[in-house]
């Protein structure tokens, strides 16, 4: 009894006491270098980022998009941090969500290494793919491969106009000029777009544009952009592997997957007690007890 009341003492002390001390101190303290956002306690680090941004898109992403994911994190952090305030988390149908959501994730985890380690595919398997599933590439609409750099001023358009006249690189000047962060580091590449998907002073531009072609600078929200059409495809073409090679890649893996899903399945139902009990009783039939 004497412990836990001298122990209550030195808490009260430390909160009349240290507090004023101790909140000076969180307000002058830099956060560590890989935190990003920090809402009470709760911290947002830029780990946390990457794994929340699948991977084939951490390249893509924006500067603005990783604002308003912070944002979207912030506003969350909040509502949760209530919310475990409130108790909420300890309701027992909450309890139960939150178990399934654990156990699925589990399951994922488990099965994305057990059969990552098993399913391989090679080079011919997915060209094979290709050649037998050609017409699942047909496009379906008109497409243009463009490149853009976006600027911020007609001035800065101007000067690109006139380096570009005088033989200088698209893609180098991209590189070296252009405000979009998506497409920057591929020399203003922006991929094959379909045509009916562009702004309308894009789609006015592109069409008037021969391959190999640079427009006039537009003006958008953003600034100025100056496009160049690299290649131009009509509807009913096949995209090339080299286009579609992963989704290619991932149509083989799913297949491959499956089957050794149904494999793995059955290895580890040996080594189970499986058991159902009334209507349940007919889930796996007889013969396969």
């Amino acid at each position: 009894m004497y412990k836990k009341l001298t122990l209550f003492i030195l808490l009260i002390l430390i909160l009349f006491l240290g507090l004023g001390g101790c909140k000076k101190k969180e307000q002058t303290q830099k956060p560590p270098k890989d935190v990003i956002a920090r809402v009470n306690e709760g911290v947002l680090t830029k780990w946390d980022l990457e794994m929340d941004i699948p991977e084939a898109q951490r390249g893509f992403i924006t500067l603005q998009q990783k604002r308003d994911y912070v944002r979207a994190w912030i506003e969350n952090e909040i509502l949760h941090q209530e919310a475990k305030r409130k108790r909420i988390d300890q309701d027992e149908a909450v309890k139960w969500r939150i178990d399934r959501a654990a156990r699925s994730t589990i399951i994922e985890a488990f099965l994305e290494k057990e059969l990552g380690d098993r399913v391989k595919v090679s080079e011919d398997e997915t060209k094979q793919y290709y050649q037998k599933n050609k017409n699942a590439f047909r496009r379906e609409q008109d497409e243009v491969r463009i490149s853009h750099i976006l600027v911020r001023n007609i001035a800065e358009a101007g000067l690109i106009t006139v380096r570009l006249q005088e033989g200088e690189s698209f893609e180098v000047i991209a590189k070296d000029m252009s405000l979009d962060e998506a497409s920057q580091e591929r020399g203003g590449d922006m991929g094959y777009v379909l045509l009916s998907n562009l702004p309308p002073d894009f789609y006015e531009a592109v069409t008037k544009l021969r391959i190999g072609g640079i427009s006039a600078p537009i003006r958008t929200n953003y600034g100025f952009d100056i496009i160049m059409l690299t290649d131009r495809k009509e509807k009913g073409s096949i995209r090339e592997y080299e286009l579609v090679k992963d989704q290619v890649i991932n149509s083989v893996i799913f297949t491959k997957k499956k089957r050794e899903l149904g494999n793995l399945f059955e290895e580890l139902k040996k080594e189970a007690k499986v058991e159902t009990f009334g209507w349940a009783s007919e889930v796996f039939p007889q013969e396969e007890r």
